[in-house]
């Protein structure tokens, strides 16, 4: 005869299952706002970032103090016109691999390496006010998702990749167009943080050095947790066997990297399907190293990895092989 299990085994057994189900549910389901209507945009921080015009000096009177009409403006010669750098333009061209406009280049062009293939888009601007950030929704949050397409329509973006998936985690320090929303660290050593100056300079640190507050104290703009830092200062960070947690080997990835303040690559490549297999950390590094890149970081990757541009989504995002748009908590954008 079968013995029974006494009741107190049986309620400990589903109180535990129900448990395990909430915290399951909690982590990856049910949404949790905490600030609504995130659509301000710290641009203070540009003001010591773009240097002061200097007023203009005097030009001498030759006639000195003997001058018969001292009120007389002194004729001088115009000034001469800075020619605009050859990636920028006074009037907006836009094609399907092109874009730019006085203040923005991006130009999108396709690679095939490690039987991937490789979405890169260079992209250049006259200050980094123009390199922005959103919250899916408008709304700062666990769980808070959208497409990135229906994100960068709402922001009126050129061009966006995925982000870091902040709102997947309780911790990792948040810092998002000069604001700051999240203060907890995480102590996973892997992820570092990337914190993108004012000046358009690329700064990495992690959450045991710095606090959040000490970084937005410095002035960062953007700040993100994920990792690991791929590049710095030309030199690699990760090795052959890097990878991040629960990820292949090979996996899309999305990574940004720059080549000097104000000239970045996004990089995104595609994985998980025969005609794609993805890239190694160490592999995305050693791409954008031959790109240029001095600096590089990775973002969230797998099924997450988007790049959009113009409105289209233009690579394959994937999690099982079958091509999907995946609704994600936050994306980089330029417009």
């Amino acid at each position: 005869m079968k013995k029974q299990r006494p009741i107190w085994v049986i309620v400990f057994g589903l109180l535990l299952s129900a448990y395990t189900a909430y915290v399951m549910m909690d982590v990856f389901v049910i949404k949790r706002p905490m600030q609504e209507n995130v659509t301000e945009i710290n641009l203070a921080l540009f003001a010591t970032a773009t240097p002061t015009p200097l007023p203009p000096t005097p030009t001498p009177n030759p006639g000195g103090s003997s001058s018969t009409n001292p009120a007389e403006p002194t004729p001088t010669d115009p000034p001469t016109p800075t020619p605009t750098p050859p990636w920028f333009s006074e009037e907006v061209v836009a094609t399907d691999t092109l874009y730019k406009n006085d203040h923005l280049f991006v130009e999108i062009t396709h690679y095939r390496e490690h039987k991937t293939d490789i979405h890169v888009a260079e992209v250049r601007m006259t200050s980094a006010q123009y390199l922005l950030t959103a919250f899916a929704k408008d709304t700062y949050g666990r769980n808070i998702l959208d497409k990135p397409t229906r994100m960068m329509k709402t922001k009126d973006a050129v061009f966006c990749v995925n982000g870091d998936n902040y709102g997947a985690r309780e911790g990792g320090y948040v810092i998002r167009n000069g604001f700051l929303y999240r203060t907890v660290g995480n102590s996973s050593y892997k992820m570092e943080v990337l914190c993108i100056m004012p000046d358009g300079d690329f700064y990495f640190t992690h959450s045991s050095r710095e606090t959040a507050q000490s970084l937005l104290d410095k002035g960062v703009w953007q700040g993100f947790t994920f990792g690991p830092v791929l590049l710095d200062n030309g030199e690699f960070k990760v090795n052959p066997r890097s990878e991040v947690d629960l990820c292949y080997v090979q996996n899309p990835r999305t990574a940004i990297g720059m080549v000097e303040p104000l000239h970045y690559f996004f990089v995104v490549a595609d994985g998980r399907t025969e005609q794609s297999y993805g890239l190694s950390l160490y592999q995305m590094a050693d791409f954008m190293q031959r790109l240029g890149c001095t600096k590089a970081y990775n973002l969230d990757g797998g099924g997450s990895s988007t790049m959009a541009f113009r409105g289209k989504v233009i690579n394959f995002p994937t999690g099982d092989g079958t091509y999907y748009e995946r609704e994600v908590a936050d994306i980089v954008y330029v417009r």
